[in-house]
């Protein structure tokens, strides 16, 4: 796994690609830490009866239950890196526009906006847990 972001890290550039490893780990982490909690969860309530809802309509859909539930993760994970992307980008226009004068409020902004995000990462999964652990009829 190293020697992908090691790779991934020359592709990029000297500068930004020290980074490559540490943001990797960050995604993954918030990846399977994700994923370990939904199952966890989901299987210490429900038990091994936890796995029928892949198979609870027919058998057929076996194998797009089970990349839904993995989805739901990555989804969690790029919302998370997007809106710190985006709120770095918008800072760092905002200062080759016009200096430093505007960007300083901006960034106070972006500060807001990742608190609000973060309640929004934290509901998803709340939720998502909650639907792991539900009852299926």
């Amino acid at each position: 796994m190293l020697s992908v972001f090691r790779l991934l890290a020359v592709e990029i550039g000297e500068e930004y690609g020290q980074w490559v490893p540490f943001i990797g780990t960050l995604f993954f982490f918030f990846f399977l830490e994700f994923v370990r909690a939904y199952f966890y969860h989901g299987i210490s309530i429900k038990g091994l009866t936890y796995f029928g809802k892949y198979i609870q309509l027919t058998p057929i859909l076996l194998t797009i239950n089970i990349l839904e539930d993995f989805t739901k993760s990555l989804s969690l994970s790029f919302r998370l890196f997007k809106n710190i992307l985006v709120d770095e980008l918008v800072v760092i226009l905002l200062v080759l526009l016009v200096l430093l004068i505007v960007p300083i409020p901006v960034m106070f902004m972006g500060l807001f906006t990742s608190g609000i995000q973060a309640l929004i990462f934290a509901t998803l999964v709340a939720a998502y847990i909650g639907e792991s652990i539900e009852e299926y009829h």
